[in-house]
């Protein structure tokens, strides 16, 4: 699932288990809750902990770009597994989405 934390205009998102479409919906609707507070400039997602992502993944990911977008704000991702970094690559995310080192990111 999920975990967030704000770090100034940061929200550092944690993701662990498998983003699918079973969980893509609560995923979305739990952090656009959060992107509510437009002091938010960056949105960074963690992947340290996923085992697995489809392409409902792909969506959601690219939905929260298009908000961050609208508001003149960046989406990085850190913690890509090879298979997660794959999908990335063959989605095109990597063009939109700036990928960090991996390791939790609790800093601006």
């Amino acid at each position: 699932m999920l975990k967030t934390m704000k770090n100034g205009d940061v929200l550092n998102v944690c993701l662990s288990g498998e983003i699918d479409h079973c969980v893509c919906e609560s995923m979305r609707r739990e952090i656009e809750a959060q992107l509510q507070d437009t002091q938010i400039q960056c949105l960074r997602f963690d992947f340290t902990d996923v085992s697995f992502m489809d392409s409902s993944g792909i969506g959601m990911l690219i939905g929260r770009y298009k908000t961050m977008a609208a508001r003149g704000g960046t989406v990085r991702a850190s913690g890509l597994h090879p298979p997660v970094d794959r999908l990335f690559h063959m989605a095109g995310l990597h063009r939109i989405i700036q990928i960090e080192p991996s390791g939790r990111q609790g800093n601006t």
